[in-house]
């Protein structure tokens, strides 16, 4: 390669490494936030659930997005489990745009083809790759979101709907699937909230102390009490994992940028060698050129 093609080579490799590490510094700063909301929503979600549960322990309270006790939970009911039909599931199952070759969804669309085959399941279907998933199976899509749907009301829009449709439709649970190393090849479950374990994002499921709890003022009445904590609690526990989503998604990216930087770094190092070594090369005929003068001018003289 020619010496100058070489060194401007070399100087656009430098203004790409240059992005890419702007790049890595951008998507640092964005996980460090997203961290931080991810302990917010999940602690958030935690208090909530354990202080319903409390009061469920504490007045009795019969409530089917606590513990969707059916005839199917009795003793009967287990007796003669064989009879009944399916249990009726619905899925929500988020995927993020994908830019480099990973591939971070299969192995949970293995798990969720694998899991339908027991039980009615209904979907909610959230970016690209969840709705070309729910087509190709011929998956029952009760309401699909698109990439550019994928607002900052998403969190909002999910928690009305999925309460919505869980009494609605009778469900007998609720779960999410997104892409993260804190469950490899599980989903989640949202409801009942007695199965609720998005504590697994953060490895932390400390209740708040409640053992008082009978001391609490509770208005206007405890069921509209509970109702609403309940909507605090699936505000709190979709944010979460749609946060998860984007957390995992964006560490991938980390990964991939620091291998790009990684590469670049490899190749600008080899054009600088190539550069040194092409200047050292003219220096040393510079050297033979000069000597060479000076003895044909001494054999003149002589």
């Amino acid at each position: 390669m020619h010496f100058k093609k070489i060194e401007q080579k070399k100087d656009s490799l430098e203004n790409i490494y240059t992005k890419a590490n702007n790049q890595k510094n951008i998507l640092l700063i964005n996980i460090m936030k997203l961290n931080k909301k991810l302990q917010f929503y999940v602690n958030n979600a935690l208090t909530s659930k354990s202080l319903i549960l409390d009061l469920k322990t504490e007045y009795n309270i019969k409530n089917n997005f606590i513990h969707n006790r059916g005839l199917k939970d009795t003793k009967i009911g287990k007796k003669f489990a064989h009879l009944f039909s399916k249990p009726k599931q619905l899925w929500v199952y988020l995927t993020e745009e994908q830019k480099h070759s990973t591939d971070s969804y299969t192995r949970y669309e293995k798990m969720i083809l694998e899991q339908i085959t027991k039980a009615r399941a209904d979907f909610v279907v959230i970016g690209q790759r969840a709705i070309d998933f729910a087509k190709t199976h011929n998956l029952n899509v009760i309401k699909s979101f698109t990439e550019e749907q994928k607002t900052k009301e998403l969190a909002t829009e999910l928690a009305f709907l999925i309460k919505l449709l869980y009494v609605d439709e009778v469900y007998d649970s609720v779960h999410f699937v997104i892409s993260t190393n804190k469950s490899f090849r599980k989903g989640f479950t949202i409801l009942p909230l007695e199965k609720f374990d998005v504590h697994k994002l953060t490895n932390l499921d400390k209740p708040i102390n409640t053992t008082q709890i009978r001391e609490f003022e509770i208005y206007p009445d405890l069921n509209r009490f509970i109702d609403s904590e309940i909507n605090i609690f699936l505000s709190n526990a979709i944010h979460s994992l749609i946060i998860e989503s984007y957390f995992y998604n964006a560490k991938n990216n980390l990964i991939s940028t620091n291998q790009t930087i990684k590469q670049l770094d490899e190749d600008i190092l080899k054009l600088r060698k190539k550069i040194i070594k092409h200047k050292r090369e003219l220096e040393v005929e510079d050297i033979v050129m000069f000597f060479r003068k000076k003895d044909n001018k001494a054999g003149k003289d002589v």
